[in-house]
């Protein structure tokens, strides 16, 4: 008697029934699973949101409940581990590998016009345009996922800019709680008296480097290119990138002074490839003066991040727009970015794809990715909601009221060139401030043109 036979006369029969019939449901449901439409969604697992923690949870719970929702479809999430240009090539080679293509994907808004460039995201307006959250989105938050008159990328929420500073060391250097600067020379000035007061305190924090990426000109010297006197630098008639002018010399300007006075945090933290995240700490230290920061500074030290918990920051710190550089109208200026949900042209599922980015837009999901990747909502109505402002009361709603006044990068990939090259020219004055302003100019001219062409350069005057 072969083993299959002696196991069976060894037992009853209702037994044997049960036994089938759990075999069989188990194989159907093995079959099922297998027939399954898998839809892949590419993101940062450890660079965007505050914590990669919160990342595993708010792509799980999208996972769960859309699976829950569609039991036809199984969604398989692919985080991508590194860095900011670490993810962005990771995503750019899985974009040419159909065995890893993401029919979904998050990404950095301000990389986005080399995808479009290259032919591999849906546009989404026919899309957009039947759902009942798109409308209440603002025009420039819109705009930044607009190439060419079309959209591909739907934003999680953006980030605006601020000066956060320390009231302790204000306070020690005889400058004002309450302190708003007026121009790019109070910036400068309170450094200077910061400095003084106490050598060990770095007076001032404004990120540079072309380490990082797109991310870091738009955290830093995108803002003071929108507060210059003439902050234009992409002539999108003619197609060209400024890479000369009176607004483009500020900003190198104030690089440079800052530098060579000694106002600065040191180079190996400004420039550092992850300057972007790693300033939250220092503050609860009293290390830093001045800082030019996003809003998901202050949210890193609530008790939900962490990073660290400082519930003290609340009356420690303030909050100044930045100044024009000589309060010239409209008097205040930030430079904003997000995140922001993409789909694959080539997705072999375009019906359901667009189906989970929906989803993924539903309100108590957005409104959470926007705290956990400290965001400031595209949608006006969701900042006054309590979900939002309690997460860290105290910044929230002044973060948020920077955005009718924010500018975003050009989308088109051309903004990538011209953005390393003003990050080059920073660079450069941070570690070498007595580069002359010529220089600095020359070197963005010669990068832009020598990757974009001569017929793609201007000089203003």
């Amino acid at each position: 008697m072969g083993f299959h036979n002696m196991f069976s006369a060894t037992l009853p029969r209702r037994a044997l029934l049960g036994l089938a019939l759990t075999t069989a449901l188990t194989a159907n449901a093995t079959f099922a699973w297998a027939d399954a439409i898998t839809l892949k969604v590419a993101f940062s697992a450890d660079y965007f949101m505050s914590s990669p923690d919160l990342a595993k949870k708010w792509f799980g719970e999208i996972r769960d409940g859309f699976e829950k929702a569609n039991p036809d479809v199984k969604v398989e999430l692919v985080p991508i581990q590194g860095g900011y240009d670490d993810f962005l090539t990771k995503l750019s080679l899985m974009y040419t590998d159909p065995g890893a293509l993401p029919d979904v994907a998050e990404v950095p808004a301000p990389e986005l016009g080399q995808w479009v460039a290259s032919d591999l995201l849906a546009p989404l307006d026919d899309q957009l345009a039947k759902t009942d959250w798109w409308s209440q989105y603002v025009e420039p938050v819109k705009k930044e996922g607009t190439v060419d008159g079309k959209v591909y990328a739907v934003s999680q929420g953006v980030n605006t800019n601020a000066l956060l500073y320390d009231k302790t060391i204000f306070a020690k250097a005889n400058l004002p709680g309450d302190w708003k600067p007026k121009s790019w020379n109070d910036i400068l000035d309170a450094a200077r008296a910061i400095k003084k007061s106490d050598p060990n305190v770095w007076p001032l924090w404004v990120l540079t480097g072309t380490a990082q990426g797109t991310q870091g000109v738009v955290l830093g010297a995108l803002n003071f290119m929108y507060g210059s006197s003439d902050p234009e630098f992409y002539n999108q008639k003619d197609d060209k990138w400024v890479v000369d002018g009176k607004g483009i010399r500020e900003v190198l300007d104030f690089y440079r002074t800052a530098s060579a006075e000694g106002l600065l945090a040191p180079a190996s933290q400004i420039l550092n490839a992850n300057g972007p995240g790693i300033v939250a700490p220092f503050l609860p230290k009293h290390q830093i003066g001045i800082t030019l920061g996003g809003n998901y500074v202050p949210q890193i030290w609530n008790n939900v991040i962490c990073g660290p918990c400082w519930p003290e920051g609340v009356k420690d710190i303030g909050i100044a727009p930045l100044p024009t550089s000589q309060g010239q109208a409209p008097g205040t200026a930030t430079a904003f970015s997000g995140w922001s949900m993409v789909m694959a042209k080539a997705s072999p599922h375009p019906d359901l794809a667009w189906k989970l980015v929906n989803f993924m837009f539903q309100k108590d999901y957005a409104l959470e990715v926007g705290n956990y990747g400290g965001l400031v909502p595209a949608i006006p109505a969701y900042v006054n909601e309590k979900a939002y402002i309690d997460f860290a009361p105290s910044t929230q709603k002044e973060f948020a009221d920077l955005l009718p006044i924010a500018k975003s990068a050009p989308s088109n990939a051309g903004y990538k060139v011209w953005s390393f090259a003003i990050a080059q020219a920073t660079e450069t004055l941070v570690l070498h401030p007595d580069t002359s302003l010529d220089q600095a100019v020359k070197s963005m001219k010669d990068y832009v043109a020598g990757q974009l062409g001569d017929d793609k350069v201007e000089v203003r005057n």
